[in-house]
């Protein structure tokens, strides 16, 4: 972003109220050692700049301002910062410059002033942050920006920019906020206890070990229909040897009935019954030491969780996340 400057820089002017005995509110508690100090520091800066050496400038302007925090020299400040591209800091700097409205400035610095209030407006996003936890400290971007309880405004490029709040006791949340330039942001910023933020854990999902529990008895089940069927068979056997066998039967009886494969059929169908019913028995064993190993545990998280507010037309998207 290119703004073209003026070469006029301001200057520390006698402009002020209009009784000449009343202090105005820029010079208050200032000395003349301080007045004058700042104003040999100013002229530097105003070398500086014209030379085009911005980061000494503005060294040069904050040294001045730690002297005496007049207007004027906060304009100068906002110029090197806009020069350096750091615009944020140029609109917090300008609000300074214009508390006092046009009374400690020369008129086209007050208008070149307005003027930057306008177009900075439109390139820069504004978030209002507000917090109510007391001890909760909010940083933007890595930076303070309020202990909480309390309200902080801040401007900030378009883009994406990260808002943490934090507290010894509570759950660090991360916010994630998308600023539109020329739009406002609000946020605000609330932590969980750790206990509100629990949340219940598994080993595996919940339905696995009841699978197995219900597979083992549908195995088993298996088994005991093989085995009804097999004592069917049997009794079935057992008739028939009554039927043709008046007296015990003889050998080739016996074989005869054998071929009819009725107790053959029997014995088969009892020994997959007992094999369906041991390992049905045993799957559902193995159920319950699953159900055992995967039962809930309370898991307090240790770390962030993350919120996303995008604008959208006509509000915001919120999303959540979290690394526990």
């Amino acid at each position: 972003m290119n703004f073209r400057i003026a070469l006029a820089l301001a200057v520390v002017g006698a402009v002020g109220p209009a009784h000449a005995d009343e202090t105005p509110p820029w010079a208050v508690n200032v000395t003349a050692n301080q007045k004058a100090a700042a104003e040999q520091l100013l002229d530097s800066g105003n070398t500086l700049f014209v030379e085009r050496k911005y980061t000494e400038a503005l060294e040069a302007y904050r040294a001045a301002v730690a002297q005496w925090d007049h207007p004027a020299i906060r304009f100068n400040i906002v110029r090197c910062l806009i020069q350096l591209d750091r615009l944020p800091e140029a609109s917090e700097n300008l609000e300074a410059t214009l508390r006092f409205g046009a009374a400690p400035l020369e008129e086209n610095i007050y208008a070149e002033a307005l003027a930057y209030q306008r177009l900075l407006a439109t390139q820069l996003g504004e978030v209002v942050i507000a917090c109510e936890q007391p001890g909760v400290t909010v940083s933007i971007d890595g930076q303070p920006v309020v202990t909480c309880p309390g309200t902080a405004k801040r401007s900030v490029t378009p883009g994406p920019h990260q808002i943490v709040g934090t507290h010894a006791e509570l759950v660090t949340r991360s916010i994630e906020v998308v600023v539109l330039g020329g739009a406002p942001q609000d946020v605000t910023v609330k932590l969980d206890t750790r206990e509100a933020a629990a949340r219940i854990e598994h080993r595996w999902p919940t339905w696995i070990p009841w699978v197995v529990v219900g597979g083992g008895f549908g195995i088993a089940a298996v088994g005991g229909a093989l085995q009804l069927s097999a004592n069917a068979d049997r009794d079935s056997f057992d008739r028939a040897v009554l039927s043709q066998c008046t007296t015990p039967c003889t050998p080739d009886q016996l074989e005869a009935l054998m071929v009819k494969g009725l107790d053959g059929e029997a014995q088969l169908k009892s020994a997959f019954a007992v094999g369906a019913m041991v390992a049905g028995a045993a799957t559902v064993v193995t159920g319950a030491v699953l159900l055992y190993l995967n039962r809930g545990r309370t898991v307090y998280p240790a770390s962030v969780e993350r919120m996303g507010v995008t604008p959208t037309p006509g509000g915001a998207t919120l999303s959540i996340g979290g690394s526990f």
